[in-house]
């Protein structure tokens, strides 16, 4: 009798070791996250005084988060759910891809694609919900700057490129978050070639007293280079913007304070 209750105790400690070693893991739905080392850049907006700006240290999501990310958000918290939003956070057109409330149309667009669609509203209670925030306008400028070209004709190149890019985002056809080729000095990935990016101050101060047109566009090229131009086209669409609209051209990532340290970190790169 001992020795078979001996023999049932040892199937099952091997069985459960065997479930635990071959059972998939389930991912992750926190993403991946990058230092960003502090350092300074130059705005593209002449009335900000004391450039260059000065950015601290954060961390911040490698890559756009995606329609899986975003669905795991929405099933631990139903108020974001598309048919429970209230109207003063979002348009019509929140999600409205999507099949269902919990449910991205995968067939449609695929797998690993960034989510859009999301009013700035819903974009930043997922980063709060994450125990981080929507990166501020200088940090995400920051960050799209830490390139690592040197050479002008190259950097020319890239930058009419982006120019292109701004005038014809193809909302309908986003590819695979990662994929664009675009990435930092730092590992942030994809903050061009993909979509536009919510930041949390998306219209300065500034914005009231500038017009919406090409003239100022022109106007705000101050570092008199083809990728300020590009920036400044940027800023304007930015400010352009309402917290409550869902277009398919914006998605968004996540910032971090540094202090708030995750072992989902990537690296920490200095310069």
């Amino acid at each position: 009798m001992m020795r078979s209750q001996t023999n049932i105790f040892a199937f099952t400690i091997i069985t459960f070791v065997m479930m635990m070693l071959f059972t998939p893991e389930k991912a992750s739905s926190q993403s991946v996250r990058v230092l960003v080392p502090a350092g300074s850049f130059h705005s593209v907006l002449p009335e900000v005084e004391g450039e260059p700006i000065q950015v601290d240290s954060f961390f911040m999501d490698e890559t756009a988060i995606t329609n899986e990310q975003y669905a795991e958000f929405l099933r631990e918290n139903p108020e974001w759910r598309r048919s429970n939003i209230p109207p003063i956070f979002t348009y019509d057109g929140y999600l409205k891809t999507w099949k269902s409330d919990l449910e991205p149309d995968y067939e449609e667009v695929g797998e690993n694609r960034p989510v859009t669609r999301v009013s700035w509203y819903a974009a930043n209670a997922y980063c709060s919900e994450q125990g981080g925030r929507l990166p501020t306008l200088n940090e995400w400028e920051y960050s799209a700057q830490l390139l690592g070209i040197e050479d002008e004709a190259e950097m020319n190149r890239f930058s009419s490129k982006l120019i292109s890019w701004y005038s014809g985002i193809d909302a309908n056809n986003l590819p695979e978050v990662g994929s664009t080729g675009i990435e930092t000095t730092t590992g942030v990935k994809d903050q061009f070639g993909l979509v536009m990016e919510w930041v949390a101050d998306f219209k300065p101060i500034i914005a009231d007293e500038i017009s919406l047109d090409c003239g100022t566009v022109g106007r705000m090229q101050t570092l008199n280079s083809v990728y300020s131009y590009a920036a400044s086209i940027r800023y304007i669409t930015r400010m352009s913007f309402n917290p409550k609209i869902t277009t398919g051209m914006v998605g968004f990532r996540c910032a971090y304070d540094e202090s708030d340290r995750s072992d989902q970190t990537k690296h920490e790169v200095t310069l």
